[in-house]
């Protein structure tokens, strides 16, 4: 994957439909229900009545981010120049941005700009201090309008809140900037939801909003190193600059440079840039090899960059296990048809959150996305922003879309097969049957293990190996996990899980997790990326010609066990371990019909492992209480004798894992639920339609 060259090709088709001043555009997110009731409000310097005021509310728009150009803050340590704010950033225009501002201005030789002489007057007029030191306040507060015997203080070690002191009273409260602008505007306790802060002059009745302002925009685009007349230091002057080549277009040019870099956000894509040192001195006469030795770039592909981030911000924009990601198809012809890459990525995200893999392949087939002259890949970018910093999780290069399509004809076969105990799998349904924990980082919830989903999707799309003993482990702990928190009065981690649905219905959980396992497991035994077989190879068993030949062996359940068994490949161990869930299930449902909601029976397994000895352990008491509930019905008894036929002696070392052990036994038990037993009662038989009839609900609920 070549992040910079995909990201400036996007960029270069909409060169002629965005201004490139707009790529630095932020935008804002608002709660459903803040949407009817959000406003701008205007600060108003007014010349002509020497006051400064919050006034005019506007109800917000989504197009007031590009119309009054809101960048967000400044990055960094850099001058604070941009003056359309959040409200909750009202502290940078109260105490820096009229100052820095002033100084960008003079830094870039505009001195002679109508807006330099604007700020001027402000000052003149003690509106403003421009010449004040770091950290003190830029703004004369004697201007602003505020209530009788009212005080106000900043103080810059809290950027966030405003001392507001009322000698009448001798009272002092700290408040928000928003329920500030409320207090001052006495609006009390409004439900209006105040977004942006659009600074404005008022001179002669005229009206000059500062962000509209052209030498404002010049100023901009100079400081961002965007268009002509950018001014920087380290850079050589067009007139004097030797030839470079860049790295983007691979021209040799004048003005070629990696200092760009610097502009570029902090929260965006090309801050995905590899930092490539050569292995040669950077800058040789020869015009063939005068490279630089990091990433640089001439004006135009800077320019198609910044656009490139823009488009991939608004239209390429994914979600991947809960989290976000950039999603950038690439034709492997060298071609670039934004309408069709618009297409594969909308399918591909589709793909990780679709719950049937059935509906995502008639969804391929009805777009026709499948183009076998032009072949594409697709990449993956994976990160967490806070709007002011980007971390990458993961990164999948170079999937071609026709893994996609392999797999979720996988998925659909192997799902059929395990019918109706599972009725659909997906890509999706991976990251809800690995437990993710969240927690609170600076007030926000962060899944802080994640990455061990991702690391499976990225083996399952790129071939990479799996480790056996690494999916039995993810599965004993989904189930401990899901059962712990399904046996709390309140669910408050592992949402991935998809707790609510199951809460009074933990054998469904059960049930969903293990057939959803062996589906995953079958389709990662037949991909050849795992280490060890999970099952016998045995494709005689399989398909529907065997159910008709050995129909009349099916009368009875045991058998159809038998056949289900064959047809998902199991050994003998683990079949023996299988039966002893079916049994395990057997006094579970009769401590359900005792009363014993808890089913205290599987309080005996131990999910994150089980030793050989401890199983038989607990296969001694699953007999103990079928004699206690007086269950040990001839149907049982088939059950046991199938356990022993298949556990045999203990003469050799046995195969599996701990992990293993326990995935095997509550196989057994998932099997079982929902399903009538020839031994059962009629309170059970009761039971297990209302299992039935709660499984129903819960499939309607997950399409």
């Amino acid at each position: 994957m070549n992040l910079p060259l995909i990201t400036a090709a996007i960029g270069a088709q909409f060169r002629d439909d965005i201004d490139v001043l707009d790529s630095r555009i932020k935008s804002i997110k608002l709660e459903e229900d803040e949407k009817d009731r959000a406003y701008n409000i205007f600060m108003t310097f007014n010349l002509d009545e020497d006051k400064l005021l919050f006034d005019d509310p506007l109800l917000y728009n989504e197009r007031h981010t590009r119309e009054f150009k809101y960048f967000g803050n400044n990055s960094g340590s850099s001058l604070q120049t941009y003056v359309v704010r959040e409200v909750k950033a009202l502290y940078y225009l109260l105490a820096e941005v009229w100052m820095d501002l002033y100084k960008a201005l003079e830094k870039e030789n505009m001195n002679n700009s109508e807006l330099y002489q604007l700020l001027k007057e402000l000052e003149e007029n003690k509106f403003v201090f421009l010449k004040e030191k770091k950290g003190k306040m830029c703004i004369n507060f004697k201007k602003l309008i505020l209530p009788q015997d009212i005080e106000i203080e900043i103080k810059s070690d809290d950027k966030k809140k405003i001392l507001v002191k009322d000698k009448k009273n001798e009272k002092e409260q700290t408040m928000n900037y928003e329920n500030f602008i409320k207090y001052i505007r006495g609006e009390g306790k409004s439900k209006y939801k105040y977004v942006l802060v659009v600074p404005r002059i008022i001179k002669d009745g005229n009206e000059k909003i500062v962000s509209k302002h052209p030498d404002y925009i010049e100023l901009i685009k100079r400081l961002n190193k965007i268009g002509e007349g950018t001014s920087d230091n380290s850079i050589e002057t067009v007139e004097t600059a030797q030839k470079r080549v860049c790295y983007i277009c691979g021209n040799s040019k004048v003005g070629v440079s990696s200092s760009k870099t610097s502009k570029f956000s902090r929260s965006g894509i090309n801050k995905f840039f590899t930092i490539t040192t050569k292995n040669s001195a950077r800058f040789l006469e020869s015009t063939i090899d005068n490279y630089d030795d990091v990433y640089s770039f001439c004006d135009e592909c800077y320019q198609n960059l910044l656009i490139g981030e823009k488009v991939i911000e608004e239209k390429f924009k994914g979600n991947i296990a809960g989290e976000s990601a950039y999603i950038l198809p690439e034709s492997m012809m060298g071609e670039f048809n934004f309408n069709y890459i618009s297409k594969i990525k909308e399918h591909v995200d589709f793909a990780f959150n679709v719950n049937d893999s059935l509906n995502w392949l008639k969804s391929v087939e009805a777009e026709a996305i499948i183009d076998q002259k032009n072949p594409y890949v697709v990449n993956f970018i994976i990160y967490r922003t806070d709007g002011r910093s980007v971390e990458l999780l993961d990164a999948f290069e170079d999937i071609p879309f026709s893994r996609f399509v392999k797999l979720n004809e996988l998925f659909k076969e192997k799902v059929k097969k395990i019918k109706p105990h599972l009725e659909y799998f997906s890509l999706s349904s991976i990251y809800h049957i690995i437990p993710v924990r969240k927690v609170k980082v600076n007030q926000k919830e962060k899944q802080i293990d994640i990455g061990r989903v991702l690391t499976l999707y990225k083996s399952i799309l790129s071939d990479y190996q799996v480790e056996r003993e690494t999916i039995y482990s993810y599965a004993s702990e989904a189930l401990d996990k899901g059962i712990r928190q399904l046996s709390k009065g309140k669910i408050d981690n592992y949402e991935n899980l998809q707790l609510t649905k199951y809460i009074g219905n933990t054998d469904f959980f059960i049930k969903t997790i293990i057939m959803s396992y062996i589906v995953l497991m079958k389709v990662l035994q037949e991909l050849k990326i795992v280490d060890k077989y999970f099952f016998k190879n045995r494709q005689f068993w399989e398909g529907e010609k065997l159910m008709d030949e050995k129909k009349e062996f099916l009368l009875a359940q045991v058998e159809q066990i038998e056949v289900f068994l064959e047809q998902q490949g199991f050994t003998d161990e683990e079949k023996a371990l299988f039966y002893l869930g079916t049994l395990l299930y057997r006094v579970a449902l009769a401590q359900f019909i005792k009363e014993h909601k808890t089913k205290p029976i599987l309080k005996k397994i131990q999910f994150q492992g089980m030793n050989i000895n401890e199983v038989l352990r607990l296969y001694e008491d699953i007999i103990e209480k079928l004699r206690q509930y007086d269950k040990m019905t001839l149907f049982a008894e088939n059950l046991i004798n199938r356990f022993h036929n298949y556990f045999g002696h203990l003469r050799k070392r046995w195969p599996l894992s701990d992990q293993a052990n326990v995935f095997y036994i509550m196989a057994g038990y998932a099997y079982m639920v929902g399903q009538k037993t020839p031994d059962i009662t009629k309170e059970e038989e009761s039971a297990v339609e209302k299992e039935k009839i709660a499984m129903a609900e819960l499939e309607k609920l997950s399409e």
